[in-house]
């Protein structure tokens, strides 16, 4: 994963929904603070995108961008994912604790 700069961010609105309650209050923290981290699997039109805040992860996109390896740099993270990236998460990492979160 590429570590993007926030003014070089691709338009964040078809990726994490703006005013959502839950998991996107995340991303407009990072964005308002500037104290998040931002992940693309590629800087031209990217296919994932991850947004790290504290020692949480979103990830949103196409699961199948990425290898095992390149969620390495989330291992000590929570991550909040759609459940097409569970089986990408489970090679990734060794443990693997899903947990359903009620907003």
């Amino acid at each position: 994963m590429i570590n993007l700069p926030p003014h070089r961010l691709p338009a964040l609105a078809g990726w994490f929904p703006a005013g959502a309650p839950g998991p996107s209050a995340l991303t407009e923290h990072a964005l308002a603070t500037q104290a998040g981290r931002w992940w693309v699997d590629r800087v031209i039109q990217p296919r994932v995108i991850a947004a790290e805040c504290g020692d949480h992860v979103l990830l949103r996109g196409d699961p199948r961008a990425l290898t095992p390896r390149d969620l390495a740099v989330f291992a000590d993270h929570y991550v909040e994912a759609p459940g097409r990236f569970l089986p990408l998460i489970g090679a990734a990492f060794q443990r693997v604790v899903p947990r359903q979160r009620v907003v």
